[in-house]
C-alpha cells in the first residue's frame, strides 16, 4: 500500500512538472497574455482587458490590414494598435487605434518598423462577459 501511494505521488509530481514546463514554453514561444492599458482601442478593447498575443503569426507572413497587433512603439512602450491602410515605406506599417480621439498612433509617430510587431492580438479572455476572438 505504501509503495502504491509513493508511486501515485511520484506520477503526480512528474505530470505537474511536465505541465508547468509546457505552459512556460507556450507562454514564451507560442502565445503570451497581455493586459490592455488605455482606451485607444475602444470599443474593441478597453483598458484592463486581458488578451492573448500569438507570437507565431508573423514569422512567415506580414501583418494584414485590419489585424490588431501588439507592437513596440516610441520609447519601447508596448501597445495594441490595428494595422491600417496607408502608404508606408517598405518594411514599415501604418497603425491606428480604434478610438481616434484617444489614440497615439502612426498619425503622431509615423510608420513603425515591421520588426516592432511582437504578435497578433487574437483572443480576449477577461472580462469573461466579453471573452472571445478579437476582430
Amino acid at each position: 500500500m505504501v509503495f502504491r501511494e509513493k508511486n501515485l505521488i511520484l506520477t503526480l509530481a512528474v505530470t505537474l512538472t511536465v505541465l508547468l514546463v509546457l505552459i512556460a514554453l507556450c507562454t514564451r514561444f507560442v502565445a503570451i497574455p497581455w493586459t490592455v492599458d488605455g482606451d485607444s482601442m475602444s470599443p474593441t478593447l478597453r483598458s484592463g482587458d486581458r488578451v492573448l498575443v500569438d507570437l507565431w503569426s508573423y514569422r512567415n507572413r506580414a501583418p494584414v490590414v485590419g489585424e490588431p497587433v501588439l507592437l513596440r512603439g516610441p520609447g519601447s512602450v508596448l501597445m495594441v494598435k490595428r494595422v491600417s491602410a496607408g502608404n508606408p515605406p517598405p518594411g514599415y506599417l501604418h497603425v491606428l487605434g480604434d478610438n481616434p480621439g484617444n489614440s497615439v498612433d502612426s498619425r503622431r509617430f509615423g510608420p513603425v518598423p515591421r520588426q516592432a510587431v511582437r504578435g497578433r492580438v487574437f483572443f480576449r479572455y477577461w472580462p469573461l462577459s466579453d471573452a472571445g476572438p478579437i476582430r
